[in-house]
């Protein structure tokens, strides 16, 4: 990595020097525009009928920073029984919103888009997810390192098939970036599990909020598919990683298949504010 980062300020280093005043633009390939579905929705333990949204928009070339949001589709969810819920969109921005959909824990749900004479389709199981029951918060010496370290629990029920459960956490410190994990109850059916969370800029007074999901296998493949993309080594001229391919399937034209994905999950919160601890 330290040899490409030096030979990429050679490079531009050159260009400087040689021709200060010259404009160089890559002639990268374009292709056309794709649907991405950012389907995530969310129910709440509390709620029977939480406000559910889907975000569309469109892939674009790599100079473009304006990301272009699609306007105007038909959007809506279908449960087990044939009953449907239409999204309505927000303002001309994307994002459809609906507060009918009802939440049943252990049933199908279908997404359903139209959008510019295409229809597009994804199926997914809304399971329940178990209580964050406990943090702890400790500080530790670790790698000659001051450190506060968070660890939190939930319990695990095994299914009646013997299949695996599989977990998704989002730990967002403030307002970073969050820290994303997935894991699966392979090693752990029946137990209670205890998820870790480490940041060495974590300090006194920070608010850290969890949410926690279970999710369905193929949503546990699809994120660490995109997981193992996002981390792949590489500088701003390498080839980019394999496409991920997620759950929404283009039923009029097969080969113009759309990127994102549709989950349908029961979220569980937990928010905790570090407190001052004795040095180790």
């Amino acid at each position: 990595m330290k040899k490409a980062h030096l030979l990429y300020s050679i490079i531009i280093s050159y260009f400087l020097l040689t021709s200060c005043e010259k404009v160089i633009d890559l002639d990268l390939p374009t292709a056309p525009a794709r649907l991405v579905v950012e389907g995530n929705i969310d129910f709440t333990p509390e709620n029977i009928n939480d406000t559910l949204k889907v975000k569309l928009s469109l892939t674009t070339d790599y100079y473009n920073s304006n990301i272009p949001v699609v306007n105007n589709a038909i959007v809506w969810v279908e449960k087990e029984n044939g009953t449907t819920y239409t999204f309505r969109e927000m303002n001309n921005t994307g994002v459809y919103i609906s507060t009918e959909v009802p939440k049943e824990i252990n049933k199908k749900y279908k997404l359903h888009i139209e959008y510019d004479n295409d229809v597009y389709e994804a199926n997914e199981i809304l399971l329940s997810t178990p209580v964050i029951t406990e943090l702890k918060q400790t500080r530790e010496k670790l790698i000659n390192e001051d450190l506060y370290v968070l660890r939190y629990y939930f319990q695990d029920t095994p299914k009646e098939d013997g299949t695996l459960n599989y977990y998704y956490s989002k730990i967002k410190r403030n307002n970073d970036r969050p820290y994303l994990s997935v894991i699966s109850n392979e090693h752990s059916k029946g137990n209670q599990i205890e998820k870790l969370y480490i940041d060495k800029d974590t300090k006194v007074d920070d608010e850290i909020n969890i949410s926690s999901y279970q999710i369905s296998r193929n949503y546990y493949n699809y994120l660490k598919q995109l997981t193992s993309n996002t981390n792949s080594a590489g500088g701003p001229f390498q080839v980019p990683p394999g496409q991920v391919k997620g759950n929404v399937k283009n039923l009029t034209s097969p080969d113009k298949q759309a990127f994102g994905y549709f989950r349908i999950t029961e979220k569980q919160t937990y928010k905790h504010k570090v407190f001052e601890q004795p040095k180790p």
